[in-house]
């Protein structure tokens, strides 16, 4: 038997709101209910699932959705327990 090696890289999403309504505003944007164990941050989500469905929140809720665009972004970030 051998243990699972850590992933050289982790990944991350990022939830972010673009208005336009007055210039140009990026702003990160989103929520998890009650902590839930997917929500890292303002924004920030272990799976594209979650990441996706505060999209889906962020426009139902928006009043000036035809003002704004919510995009969802990979980010990599190195692995510190990872060790070759």
């Amino acid at each position: 038997m051998e243990p699972i090696k850590p992933p050289k890289t982790l990944t991350y999403y990022q939830l972010l709101r673009m208005s336009t309504k007055s210039g140009m505003n990026i702003s990160a944007c989103g929520t998890s209910p009650a902590g839930g164990s997917n929500y890292i941050g303002s924004g920030m989500y272990t799976t594209l699932q979650e990441a996706e469905h505060n999209r889906t929140l962020e426009l139902l809720k928006d009043p000036d959705a035809s003002f704004n665009s919510y995009y969802v972004f990979a980010l990599d970030f190195p692995n510190p327990a990872y060790k070759e």
